[in-house]
């Protein structure tokens, strides 16, 4: 079972790899053209969307710490 869970997420990681690629171009286009207050925002948006799984995953594990930590 864990086996075909994985064979469907690598097939499916495999198969967005070229979607990513496509909007990474149409990013590229755009910061070539935008000024300097433009790319700043742009950088600002990505370090945003990078930061936001890892805090998501920080405040759960947080939560689950002191929930099921506090009874040792």
């Amino acid at each position: 079972m864990v086996r075909w869970m994985m064979f469907w997420i690598a097939l499916g990681a495999l198969l967005l790899v070229e979607a990513a690629w496509g909007q990474c171009a149409l990013c590229r286009a755009a910061a070539a053209q935008g000024g300097e207050r433009f790319v700043r925002g742009l950088n600002a948006g990505i370090l945003y969307l990078l930061a936001a799984p890892y805090l998501i995953v920080g405040v759960v594990a947080f939560s689950l710490y002191r929930a099921f930590g506090r009874g040792r």
